[in-house]
């Protein structure tokens, strides 16, 4: 069983159907699906990047790719979905 330091409470982990997305606030960012006898995970959110889609043997081997992936881009990731909110965001929408 692979072991992961969990990422920051705005992260969060979401089921949907036949797989896993983690989530920053609403933005997906990586998904782990069922796929045959694998796991794909893939990765939805580059950034200037090039998109990761690797298979692994498990959900929970899917999951700790995903969150080291997430822990070494943390600052990056939180930037853009920032950028991307605040772009995004009416200018009359009024935040709490």
């Amino acid at each position: 069983m692979a072991s992961h330091k969990p990422l920051s409470p705005e992260f969060s982990w979401h089921e949907e159907a036949n797989r896993l997305v983690l989530r920053l606030q609403e933005i997906p960012l990586a998904q782990v699906k069922a796929t045959g006898n694998a796991w794909v995970v893939r990765t939805l959110m580059h950034d200037g990047e090039p998109p990761s889609r690797i298979a692994v043997p498990s959900a929970e081997e899917g999951k700790a790719w995903v969150t080291r992936w997430a822990h070494c881009r943390q600052g990056a990731l939180v930037r853009a979905i920032a950028q991307r909110l605040t772009v995004h965001r009416p200018a009359n929408l009024q935040t709490g």
